[in-house]
C-alpha cells in the first residue's frame, strides 16, 4: 500500500487543490485500515484451518497405525507357503495394493491423454480436408488462367496442368525414410501412372500391408512389409508432404499456313524451347522486356513468323529493348529506336550520329552495314536466291 507521509497537512499546505488531496489521502488510509483488518481476519482463520488439519492429521495416523497393527497380526496367521512366510506374503500383498493404486491415476491420465490425441486427430484431419479443398480450388483457379492463356497464345502455344502429378518430393521422401531392404531403385512405382496422393498412401499404410498390396500401385510384399514399418512420425509427415503442379508447354512447330503441330518442351530443340518461352515473355504485360541476342537459338524463320508479328502489336504499350546481329527482329520489327555499339579502350558506347530511327537514312546504311554485311552483300544474295 502506499506510504500517505508525502500527502500530510505539512506537504500540502499552501498547496492548491488542497482538499482534493486531503479527501485520497483520507480515501488511502480507510483503504490501509480495512486491507489490515482483513488480512488479520484471514491470518486468524489459517491459523484454526492449521490446527483443525493437525487434529485430522493425528487421527489419521491412529487410524494407519491401528490397521497396520492389525494386518501384522493378520498376517501371522496366514500359513507358509513356496518358502516365504506369512509374514513376506503379507508385505507382498500390500506392495501388490500400493501398485494397484499408483496406476490408477494414471489410467486415468492415460485415458484423458488418448482423448485428447483423438480430438486432436478429429482436428487434423479437419484441417487436412480443408487443405485438400484448398489446393482443389487453387488448381480450379490456376486451370481458369491456362484456358485463357491458351486463348490468347492459340496457334502458338498450348498449356495444360496436371495437378500434383510430379512426385518428385514424395520420391525424396520414401528415399529418407530409411525403408528395410528398399533402395531408391525399387521405388520407382512412385513416378509411375498410379493415381494416388501421400495423404492416400498413408491411410493405405495404416491398414497394413495386405492393403498395400490390393492397392495396384506397383506395391511389391517386400516395399509393403516395410512402408507398414514407418512410425507414426513419419505418416503424420506423409500426410502434409505437398506435391507439385505439372505444366507441360507444347509449341506449334509447323511454318507458315501447315497444319497445326504441338511438340511438347520436352521433345523441342534449344532454339525451340527459347521461342517458346518467348512466346510467353510477349504475352501482355506493361514491364519492360530486355533480351540478349535471342537469335542465337532461334532460326529465323521463326523469328520472321512468330516473333516480329508480335513485336509490332506489343510494342503499342511495352517497351523492348533487343541486342541482335539479326536484321529481321529491328527491321521487320518496325524498331523506334536503332544504337549500334562501338568500342573504344575496351569500353563500349553509342555515338549520338549512330542512333535513331530505322526510316534515317544514315541508320539505314548502318542497319544493311552491320546486319547484312552491306549492300553488295544482300544484293548478292537476293540474286542467289533469285528473287526480283
Amino acid at each position: 500500500m502506499p506510504d500517505t507521509i508525502f500527502l500530510s497537512d505539512q506537504a500540502l499546505k499552501d498547496l492548491p487543490h488542497q482538499h482534493l488531496f486531503i479527501e485520497i489521502r483520507q480515501l488511502i488510509d480507510q483503504l490501509m485500515k480495512s486491507v489490515i483488518k482483513d488480512m488479520t481476519s484471514i491470518d486468524q482463520e489459517v491459523g484454526m484451518a492449521e490446527a483443525q488439519l493437525e487434529l485430522h492429521k493425528e487421527s489419521l495416523n491412529k487410524a494407519i497405525h491401528e490397521k497396520e497393527t492389525a494386518l501384522e497380526a493378520a498376517f501371522k496367521d496366514i500359513p507358509a507357503s513356496q518358502g516365504k512366510s506369512g509374514r513376506e506374503i503379507g508385505a507382498q500383498y500390500q506392495a501388490i495394493v500400493k501398485k494397484i493404486a499408483s496406476i490408477r491415476p494414471k489410467q486415468i491420465t492415460l485415458e484423458q491423454r488418448k482423448s485428447l490425441v483423438d480430438a486432436l486427430f478429429k482436428q487434423r484431419k479437419a484441417q487436412l480436408a480443408e487443405l485438400t479443398e484448398v489446393k482443389a480450388e487453387r488448381f480450379a483457379t490456376l486451370n481458369r488462367t491456362i484456358l485463357k492463356l491458351n486463348k490468347k497464345l492459340q496457334g502458338k502455344l498450348k498449356l495444360s496442368l496436371q495437378t500434383e502429378a510430379n512426385r518428385e518430393p514424395l520420391y525424396q521422401f520414401l528415399c529418407e525414410s530409411n525403408l528395410e531392404g528398399v533402395g531408391s531403385a525399387r521405388l520407382a512405382w512412385v513416378k509411375g501412372e498410379a493415381d494416388f496422393s501421400p495423404e492416400n498412401l498413408a491411410i493405405t499404410i495404416r491398414q497394413g500391408a495386405q492393403a498395400l498390396k490390393e492397392a495396384d500401385w506397383g506395391i511389391t510384399p517386400v516395399i509393403a512389409e516395410a512402408l507398414v514399418k514407418l512410425p507414426e512420425s513419419r505418416l503424420l509427415a506423409l500426410e502434409e508432404l505437398e506435391l507439385f503442379d505439372s505444366l507441360d508447354v507444347n509449341l506449334n512447330v509447323a511454318h507458315n499456313d501447315s497444319p497445326e503441330n504441338y511438340r511438347s518442351i520436352k521433345r523441342l530443340s534449344t532454339g525451340q524451347q527459347c521461342t517458346a518461352i518467348l512466346h510467353l515473355l510477349l504475352l501482355e504485360n506493361r514491364d519492360p522486356l530486355i533480351l540478349d541476342q535471342p537469335e542465337d537459338n532461334l532460326d529465323n524463320a521463326f523469328i520472321a513468323e512468330r516473333i516480329v508479328s508480335e513485336l509490332r502489336s506489343a510494342k503499342i504499350a511495352r517497351q523492348f529493348l533487343f541486342a541482335t546481329h539479326n536484321a529481321n527482329i529491328p527491321v521487320f520489327g518496325d524498331a523506334e529506336w536503332i544504337g549500334v555499339l562501338n568500342v573504344e579502350e575496351g569500353k563500349a558506347f553509342i555515338p549520338v550520329e549512330q542512333q535513331g530511327a530505322i526510316d534515317l537514312p544514315a541508320i539505314q546504311i548502318l542497319a544493311a552495314d552491320i546486319l547484312e554485311g552491306g549492300k553488295s552483300a544482300f544484293n548478292q544474295r537476293r540474286e542467289k536466291y533469285g528473287f526480283q
